[in-house]
């Protein structure tokens, strides 16, 4: 599978392709403990076509994840500690754990990687000032 076709599909058709390359995985480890499997090789293509496209998942989220902050975090009527606290932990409840949220902010606006509390993290991203932290945000999303 080359990786213009799947950069090309949605999450949705990601997800189905790779439960069909999973399944097909499957069904291949199973003649392989039968005996009867025809191209060994077809395996190993299989796990890299499913590590491309969960890839190619986790890349979609992370840019979703980073301009639903740039919207949040413009959106704030004030541009304090608490509301960008509020913004983070409203990311934290759109299907990522806190953990993902801190990485995810840490790699766009703490770059000398101290390891920072969900406090903290939005201290630092409140003194960034709205406008840089929203631009930021920006940028990372057209990066990935």
């Amino acid at each position: 599978m080359n990786i213009s076709e799947i950069r090309d599909k949605t999450k949705v058709e990601l997800a189905a392709q790779g439960r069909d390359l999973r399944m097909e995985l499957f069904n291949l480890k199973l003649q392989k403990a039968s005996s009867q499997l025809e191209k060994p090789v077809r395996l190993r293509e299989l796990r890299r076509d499913i590590a491309r496209i969960e890839t190619q998942v986790s890349q979609l989220g992370r840019k979703e994840a980073l301009e639903n902050l740039a919207s949040a975090l413009g959106q704030a009527k004030e541009f304090t500690v608490d509301s960008v606290a509020g913004a983070l932990r409203g990311l934290a409840k759109g299907g990522r754990t806190r953990k993902d949220v801190l990485k995810l902010c840490g790699a766009v606006y703490n770059k000398q990687r101290v390891r920072l509390t969900g406090g903290e993290m939005a201290q630092h991203i409140q003194a960034k000032g709205r406008d840089k932290a929203v631009e930021l945000a920006k940028r990372a999303a057209v990066r990935n």
